[in-house]
Parts: structure tokens; C-alpha cells; sequence
């Protein structure tokens, strides 16, 4: 095994292994395994992203097989600030359960076009501090990811919002048809980080260093009454997010949660150009939650004003496509999830959206600087570089300054 850049990159024993037997079980003969660095420096806080490309021989051909590793940093300070221990273990179990039994259902229905904008899993060790998962590299695939300094488009938005509404669509038919396995789902995705949002570190802070500077960017409306939501949002945000997290949604689905551009990688028609498909990754923080949280994470973090300005365009859409895949399972979508109930949902629940959608807002607007690398870095917490501040905020105040409007416009409560 070789790494092919500059930086070592060493599994441990135990990956090695979980490796080599996948491999071996899949049917590779004789192979030889390059590894390389699967993110930029700084890219991603959710664990190391590993890129493996395979070369093998099986009689006189020769292949090459193309995975992503994913494993958790090593680092005891990190895993004091940040979950990145259990978000390891959900994302397995996401992709070793939840996602492999939608799959199941949509072939028992013979769903013929069925949601499958996720990686192929292959193989996880969920040893205690070696864990690692193997899943299909979709790049080889030729989707690649969009600048996420730049919102996405009309069409880019609308996509990925009907592809969510086919994702938390699967849930509602999960709970119809087996409900005791819809109730598994829930035990395992208990992520006390969600559910006790300050139980580390790192989270609080970055939180409250993120919705600071959107304080400061909000200062120049004129909407003193907005302001003032906002500002007593801050001031209380552990027990009004706390509340949000811990109450019982009735509506709750499988989430995605972390729908951040840099996790969404698209495929486009080679000639045309056309947008086909995409692909959703990193799903460490999926929990059962209000289809909201999906729907305003990613609407205001990643979608330009002007596509805010077709928000109800939107979310009719998602509501119209929900209820077409609902309809392909023998299931009623308007009165499982009724158009009235989920404006009710994104009313009640949207702050938390908002609230990621703001981490995500402060992410893209490192433009022109490196985020600091929280992942190889052993140090202080107070270096650990949660805290950074941006080199140019005009791109962040105009950004979230529109974004915080908007949930107002929206009429979205704050509280």
C-alpha cells in the first residue's frame, strides 16, 4: 500500500484489514492500494477523508476500483470538543441500515425510479478508536462538486429539494408499513450532541462565534423588530434550540441535516450539460427531525436571493413531489403530511434550519483564506481554530443579513 501525496496517510491495522477483506470478498485477485488525501486541508470537520484507489488483476486483465474511507481523527482533544466518535457510528449505521432499507422497500414496491442519491456502502469497522467506513467514490463517476462560494442556481435548488422531499417521503413509508423498524431507526440515531447541543465544546462555541458576527450583520436593517427577534434568539439560544431538539415531532423523518453545498455533488449530461443526478454525503449528524430543518438548512444557505424570492415555488414543489412518491407506495401523502401541516413544520421548526444554515453561510464566505485544519491539529482547544475569523465579512454580512430577512419574511418564528 502507497500514499500518493506528500502527507503520510497510514490506516491502522484493524482498517487494514476491514479493507483487504472487503476486497478480497468482492472478488479482487492480486491488488495494490493507493491512498491519497480525499479533501483539501481544512475541507471537512467530520472525520479523515481518505481517497483508495484499487489496482487489481484478475487473470490478464488489470482494473481499478475507485472507494472513499472515511475514519475518525485520532486526536483526544478533538473528540472532547467535537462528537466525531458517535457521528462516525451513525453515519455507519445509516448506511448499513436506514439507507439499505429504503432500498429494500422500493424494490418490494417496484419503485422505478427509486431515491438512490447516496454512495454505495461496502464495508465499516466501528471498532472503539480505529472506526472507518468504505463507500463507492463518486467522482470516478463523474459528479463533481459545485463552488460552494457561489449559491446555486434555480434549477440546482429545485433539484435537491425534490430529492429531498423522496428522502423524508421514505420514512412516512417506513412508519406506515413497518413501524417497528421505523422505531429502530430512532433508537439509533440518538445523537446526544443533537439533543444536548452543549455537551462539547466545540459546537457551543463555534454556534455562538457564528451567530455573533450574524448579530453584527444584521445591525444596518432598518427592521428594529426583526433585530430584535433575532438578538433575543441569540442571547438564548442554548434553551430555545434545546426545546426545539427535545420536543416530540409527530412529523419526524430520517434528515439529512449537514445539506451544505461542499456535501452535494452533481452529474451532468456530457453534451448537453444538463443536470441528471445528484449524490447527498456526509450524513454523520442524520437524526429523525422535522422535514423543515432540511428544507431551510439548505434553501437559505445555499440558494442566491433571487431563488429566494420563488421560496413558496419551492416548497409546493417539494410538497407535490413527496406526495407523488408517496403515491407510488399505495400511500396518501396529503393526508399523511397535509400542505397546511408542513408550512406548520417550517414555521416551528425552521429556526433550527436557520441556525445551520448560518454555520454554513460563515464556511463559504472563506473565499480567499484556509480554514484552519481542526483535524491534524493537537494543540489547545483554543487553537484548534473553531473560532477563525474571516479575512473579508462583506460577502458573510450580505449573505446571512439576506438570509436572516428572509426567514422573517417568511414569518418563521424565532423563538
Amino acid at each position: 500500500m502507497m500514499a500518493k501525496n506528500n502527507h503520510a496517510i497510514v490506516l491502522t491495522e484493524n482498517q487494514q484489514m476491514v479493507l483487504n477483506g472487503f476486497l478480497r470478498r468482492a472478488g479482487v485477485g492480486n491488488f495494490s492500494i493507493s491512498l491519497s488525501s480525499g479533501a483539501e486541508d481544512g475541507e471537512n470537520f467530520g472525520g479523515i477523508i481518505i481517497e483508495a484507489d484499487v489496482v487489481w488483476t484478475n487473470g490478464n486483465k488489470e482494473s481499478t476500483s475507485h472507494y472513499i474511507l472515511k475514519c475518525a481523527p485520532s486526536s483526544e482533544i478533538l473528540q472532547r470538543l467535537l462528537p466525531v466518535q458517535s457521528s462516525l457510528l451513525i453515519e455507519i449505521y445509516v448506511y448499513s441500515k436506514i439507507l439499505q432499507e429504503f432500498n429494500i422497500i422500493q424494490g418490494e414496491y417496484n419503485i422505478e425510479t427509486p431515491f438512490d442519491c447516496f454512495p454505495v456502502y461496502y464495508a465499516s469497522l466501528a471498532a472503539a478508536h480505529d472506526k472507518m467506513i468504505v463507500l463507492q467514490n463518486v467522482k470516478a463517476l463523474n459528479y463533481r462538486h459545485c463552488d460552494r462560494a457561489q449559491p446555486l442556481d434555480y434549477p440546482h435548488i429545485l433539484f435537491v429539494v425534490k430529492e429531498y422531499a423522496r428522502l423524508h417521503a421514505l420514512s412516512y413509508v417506513i412508519k406506515h408499513y413497518k413501524p417497528a423498524l421505523f422505531e429502530e431507526f430512532e433508537r439509533n440515531t440518538v445523537h446526544h450532541s443533537s439533543y444536548d447541543c452543549d455537551s462539547y465544546e466545540g459546537i457551543a462555541m463555534c454556534r455562538q462565534h457564528r451567530l455573533g458576527h450574524a448579530l453584527k450583520a444584521l445591525k444596518s436593517i432598518d427592521d428594529t423588530a426583526l433585530f430584535e427577534k433575532f438578538s433575543y434568539f441569540v442571547q438564548n439560544v442554548m434553551s430555545i434550540t434545546t426545546k426545539l431538539l427535545n420536543s416530540k415531532k409527530e412529523h419526524r423523518v430520517i434528515s439529512h441535516i449537514d445539506c451544505g453545498i461542499p456535501n452535494l455533488l452533481f452529474k451532468y449530461d456530457p453534451t448537453s450539460g444538463d443536470l441528471l443526478s445528484t449524490c447527498m454525503v456526509d450524513w454523520q449528524h442524520s437524526r429523525l427531525e422535522s422535514p423543515a430543518v432540511d428544507l431551510v438548512t439548505f434553501i437559505l444557505s445555499a440558494a442566491s436571493k433571487a431563488t429566494r424570492e420563488r421560496y413558496d415555488e419551492l416548497i409546493m414543489e417539494y410538497h407535490k413531489t413527496f406526495c407523488s412518491f408517496m403515491r407510488e407506495f399505495g400511500c396518501d401523502g396529503e393526508k399523511m403530511l397535509p400542505f397546511d401541516i408542513l408550512q406548520r413544520e417550517l414555521k416551528t421548526y425552521g429556526l433550527l434550519g436557520l441556525t445551520m444554515a448560518i454555520m454554513l453561510i460563515y464556511l463559504y464566505s472563506t473565499i480567499d483564506q484556509k480554514v484552519p485544519d481542526v483535524l491534524r491539529t493537537e494543540s489547545s482547544k483554543e487553537e484548534f481554530g473553531f473560532l477563525y475569523n474571516l479575512q473579508n465579512r462583506e460577502k458573510f454580512d450580505t449573505r446571512v443579513r439576506e438570509a436572516i430577512c428572509d426567514f422573517g419574511r417568511f414569518g418563521y418564528n424565532f423563538e
